[in-house]
């Protein structure tokens, strides 16, 4: 019997393949593992920073609200409360400006992952 009919030579080929696609898909499920913990800290600085800038504006909008009803009770005017508020709530905003342009400009979730298996789709249909 030849070695290409013989069945040992057919199960052996058919194992190789099973333990490469076993390894390939064990290999992808680490790497979107890695990912995954990315995106988790990167979510948890977004979400760092969002708090921050909402406990700013939020003293902002308590010290403009405050340094109104002060200046309404007193009629006269307080440019260093005001000045302050103003400056909180533009900072505020800049950290929101900075947040959303961070989110907008970031990196695509599980890029990497959805690059490697379009590799291997590649691969896998000879356009390798």
């Amino acid at each position: 019997m030849s070695a290409s009919l013989n069945p040992g030579s057919w199960l052996a080929a058919l194992r190789r393949i099973g333990d490469s696609l076993f390894a390939l898909a064990r290999n992808r499920f680490e790497l979107f593992t890695v990912e995954w913990q990315e995106e988790k800290l990167r979510l948890l600085n977004l979400l760092f920073w969002l708090g921050l800038a909402a406990v700013i504006g939020a003293a902002g909008v308590f010290v403009a609200l405050f340094t109104l009803a002060f200046w309404l009770w007193q009629v006269t005017g307080y440019a260093g409360p005001v000045g302050l508020a103003v400056v909180a709530l533009v900072i505020a905003g800049a950290m929101l400006w900075n947040l959303r342009a961070r989110i907008r400009t970031g990196p695509q979730p599980f890029a990497q992952t959805v690059a490697e298996f379009r590799k291997d789709a590649a691969c896998w249909q000879g356009k390798n």
